[in-house]
């Protein structure tokens, strides 16, 4: 059963635009906004969904989205102040990869963890509201699987002051970690029952990311080979 908290918390989205991250009541709105200007990588990928900045052209993100941003045949997608044409897109289960032709500039990205330590961790989550404004949140992993993570959203005595609950246009968005004093991508948000949120956990498909990122970049060489011996 869902306490009166959570229901007051998700009564209080509606002083928020649609598909906003919902916050605390009982905080003010501007820390939640403060707080996501720490997160550059975090971006919102059109009305698809969030994403992740992983390696200076690569975004991760859920698969769901990947799936929106295909179908829709997005040629560029916006990250800062620029547009960057879209290379690739790639899926596995619950993640989605965008490769980018181009490295992108004024935007720093966000490793991938690797360790398998993430239970109990503190982690930041990043979401975009209606408004096109990010907000970001505090919680703690509760439970980890194989592949997922998971959170639940407390009562206010077990609660981070900046304690918030993903909304499920927010697909995609990453958490975010404090690993030995910088930050790794933790998990990408795959759904929220309003009580538990569902992350896909980064780790158990870090090999998949990272060989994936390899074909792509072969695939590329080999392209531009081909066309050097033909000229």
């Amino acid at each position: 059963m869902i306490s009166r908290y959570l229901l007051v918390l998700v009564a209080a989205c509606g002083a928020l635009p649609a598909a906003a991250l919902t916050i605390r009541p009982d905080r003010d709105d501007a820390e939640y906004l403060e707080l996501s200007s720490r997160y550059p990588a975090a971006l919102r990928l059109r009305d698809a969904g969030e994403g992740v900045l992983i390696a200076p052209r690569w975004i991760l993100t859920s698969a769901s989205t990947v799936r929106k941003l295909r179908d829709a045949k997005v040629p560029k997608l916006a990250v800062g102040s620029r547009d960057y044409e879209v290379l690739e897109y790639s899926l596995y289960q619950g993640l989605g990869l965008v490769a980018l032709k181009s490295d992108v500039k004024g935007v720093a990205f966000t490793p991938l963890f690797h360790g398998a330590d993430e239970e109990g961790r503190t982690v930041v989550l990043v979401g975009h509201g209606g408004d096109g404004k990010k907000r970001a949140s505090i919680n703690t992993i509760d439970r980890v699987s194989t592949q997922a993570l998971g959170m639940r959203i407390k009562p206010p005595t077990e609660a981070s002051d900046l304690q918030g609950m993903l909304t499920p246009e927010e697909t995609g968005a990453a958490i975010f970690a404090q690993v030995s004093g910088k930050l790794a991508v933790v998990g990408i948000a795959s759904g929220t029952d309003g009580t538990w949120e569902s992350y896909v956990r980064v780790s158990a498909f870090s090999l998949w990311i990272e060989a994936t990122m390899v074909e792509v970049g072969r695939k590329e060489a080999e392209a531009l080979l081909g066309a050097s011996r033909t000229e």
